[in-house]
């Protein structure tokens, strides 16, 4: 992204040392050991993961085994606590029906840890608590749940609708990532209903909202799924300790794209996205007992939550404005591995100072910012809306009025869902007014 190449953005890698801490109780969050296979297997869970003395042990699955009356037909990946399978139930009342699922299934640390995580209680509210708000279609759906018993102790199995692929691998697929625009702004209302259900219906927080968890529907239900052919690898290995472990490939289900990636409108408003992944989230109204402070990924980390002043669904509306920049720009606004300390410097070139009142209530304030409120250091501004105007897009001025609601730096000024939704961006038919008030 050339707004990278601003010389006072490099020297954010070197200007900053950090200080954060973890400050309640998951603080035994176990780490994952590194693999040192090669192939295929070297981008799977690691080996080490299965067996005795690991805590957060994964449970061995192979292809056809079965978990509960659910078949395991493909591996569509895994986490750092969990793996997640493609599978297939018969209907109890009638055995030549069948129902394409999602499993699940997560680590045994993870499985003992959802009274303080409770990843399972968010799928049921949002599954059950509103049907009939329109974002209801735009969350992930819970189908069933069950403990399975692995070879060292019991995993909590979570079966939810299949999807497809996420939203920034989809976004690969196209030539240099640039997305048609109509489908860009389609996915992104879509993206707000989702979150509007789950902050004004489901009183949840989401913390981790990005592209990479941004799902797609696929085409034609089911149906999609029965004409699937699914391939998989395998591989017995032996770990450090001499105990054998198989492991299979995962195979990501991806979503079919027409002839001609370039056609407009038509086409790309049948396709259908959803928020996933409500492993992080937590109640809204207990905001303050979550596990950690340092939510978000630090790309998409509300200054907020970056100087530890205290956050609520007014840092997922952050993250949401930076998810929907990177759909429209093709590349995330901050630089995607960019260290937590850097992130208040970035948010002062791209969006100015921090107010002075979120500055006091900041518990890590003191590391960017002098007595008085000044910044400790101070670098030549960029404004965030210089790329967008760069690209030359039509809808280029109603974006970036949109992106300032989403990007305010006081929390109890920033937009809601609700105000999102309104704004003449996400409704073309107003563009008109809308260039009339501003010019």
């Amino acid at each position: 992204m050339l707004a990278f190449k601003n010389p006072c953005i490099r020297r954010l890698s070197v200007a900053v040392t950090t200080r954060f801490h973890c400050s309640r109780n998951l603080s035994s969050l176990p780490d994952q050991p590194s693999d040192a296979t090669s192939g295929w297997e070297k981008h799977e869970e690691p080996l080490t993961g299965y067996h005795p003395p690991a805590v957060n042990k994964y449970c061995p699955v192979n292809i056809n085994d079965t978990l509960g009356h659910y078949r395991i037909l493909r591996k569509l990946g895994w986490g750092g606590y969990s793996t997640a399978w493609l599978s297939e139930s018969q209907s109890p009342s009638d055995p030549t029906t069948s129902d394409i699922s999602t499993l699940k299934l997560l680590t045994t640390w993870c499985t003992g840890a959802q009274d303080k995580l409770q990843e399972l209680e968010f799928l049921r509210k949002m599954r059950d608590q509103a049907p009939d708000h329109p974002g209801h279609a735009h969350v992930l759906q819970l189908k069933d749940q069950f403990h399975h018993q692995g070879p060292y102790g019991q995993h909590l199995c979570l079966v939810t609708e299949p999807l497809l692929h996420n939203m920034r691998i989809f976004s690969m697929r196209f030539p240099h990532r640039i997305m048609p625009l109509s489908l860009v702004r389609s996915v992104s209302r879509q993206i707000v209903l989702g979150l509007q259900y789950l902050h004004e219906e489901c009183n949840i927080i989401h913390t981790d909202l990005k592209p990479d968890n941004i799902l797609m529907v696929a085409p034609n239900g089911q149906q999609f799924f029965k004409d699937l052919h699914n391939p998989s690898k395998s591989s017995v290995a032996t770990d450090p300790l001499g105990n054998t472990v198989t492991r299979v490939s995962s195979e990501p289900l991806y979503y079919p794209l027409p002839g001609s990636v370039a056609q407009e409108d038509d086409i790309w408003l049948q396709l259908k996205v959803k928020i996933a992944d409500v492993g992080t989230a937590c109640w809204a109204d207990k905001a303050s007992q979550h596990y950690t402070d340092r939510i978000q990924s630090p790309a998409l980390r509300a200054p907020e939550v970056a100087i530890g002043a205290g956050w609520g669904k007014p840092a997922d509306i952050w993250s949401l404005g930076c998810t929907i920049y990177e759909l429209y720009m093709t590349n995330s606004l901050l630089p995607p591995g960019c260290a937590a300390g850097q992130i208040p410097h970035y948010h002062s070139i791209f969006f100015g100072q921090y107010p002075e009142a979120l500055i006091e209530r900041g518990k890590h304030s003191d590391i960017w910012f002098n007595p008085d409120g000044s910044p400790k250091n101070t670098f030549s501004s960029q404004p965030f809306d210089t790329e967008i105007r760069r690209r030359n897009a039509p809808d280029a001025d109603v974006f970036i009025d949109f992106l300032r609601l989403a990007f305010t730096l006081d929390p109890d000024q920033r937009a809601t869902c609700r105000d999102l939704l309104a704004h003449p961006w996400l409704n073309p038919d107003n563009w008109n007014s809308f260039h009339r008030r501003n010019t």
